[in-house]
C-alpha cells in the first residue's frame, strides 16, 4: 500500500516564497517525491511518528544542495590568499598601464616667442607668453623698465588692460 504524500499544489502553497522560479519549485518537488519513494521502498523499523519525522528532517536538511557556479567562484575569491594575490596582480596591472603612458614633455613649437624685448634709448619693454603667464588676470600685459638717464636706477612698471580694453592698468613694481 502506497502512502499519500503532498500534492504539488500543497507543496507550492507551503514553499512558494522559498524559490525564485516555477522551474526551481518543480525541481524541488521532484526531489521531495524521490526522497519519499526511496523511503517507501526502504524497510523501516517500528519508530514512532515523531522519530520518523526527526529522521526525515535531518536527512532532508543534510542532503547535498546544488550550488550555482557563481557561488562557487565567489567562495573561491573570498579566500584571503586568493584575494591578496588578486589584489597584487591588479595593482601590478594598474601600475604597468600608468607607467607605460608616454609623457609628452615637448611643447609644440609656436611662431610666437615666449618673451620679446624691445629696446629704446632708456626703455626696455618685455612682453609675450611668459609675461602673460605671470599676470593672467590682465589683458596684453607688458613690463617696462624705464630710466630717466643713464645714471638713474630703472623703474619697473606693468602695463595692461582689463574688461576687454576698457580699463587701463599701470602698476609700479
Amino acid at each position: 500500500m502506497r502512502k499519500q504524500h503532498l500534492s504539488f499544489d500543497e507543496f507550492k502553497e507551503l514553499f512558494q516564497h522559498t524559490f525564485e522560479s516555477q522551474e526551481e519549485l518543480q525541481a524541488e518537488y521532484q526531489a521531495f517525491l524521490s526522497m519519499f519513494e526511496h523511503l517507501d521502498q526502504t524497510p523501516m523499523p517500528n519508530f514512532s511518528s515523531e522519530e520518523q519525522a526527526t529522521i526525515f528532517k535531518r536527512a532532508w536538511l543534510e542532503r547535498p544542495q546544488k550550488s550555482s557556479w557563481i557561488v562557487t567562484w565567489i567562495d573561491f575569491f573570498r579566500q584571503p590568499a586568493v584575494a591578496f594575490a588578486l589584489g597584487i596582480v591588479m595593482g601590478c596591472f594598474v601600475m604597468f598601464i600608468a607607467k607605460n603612458e608616454k609623457l609628452d614633455l615637448t611643447q609644440p613649437a609656436s611662431a610666437e616667442p615666449m618673451l620679446t624685448v624691445e629696446h629704446t634709448k632708456y626703455t626696455q619693454t618685455y612682453k609675450g607668453k611668459m609675461i602673460e603667464a605671470f599676470y593672467p588676470e590682465f589683458e596684453n600685459p607688458r613690463i617696462v623698465l624705464e630710466q630717466e638717464d643713464e645714471s638713474s636706477p630703472p623703474q619697473k612698471t606693468l602695463y595692461g588692460t582689463l574688461d576687454h580694453g576698457e580699463i587701463t592698468v599701470v602698476w609700479n613694481l
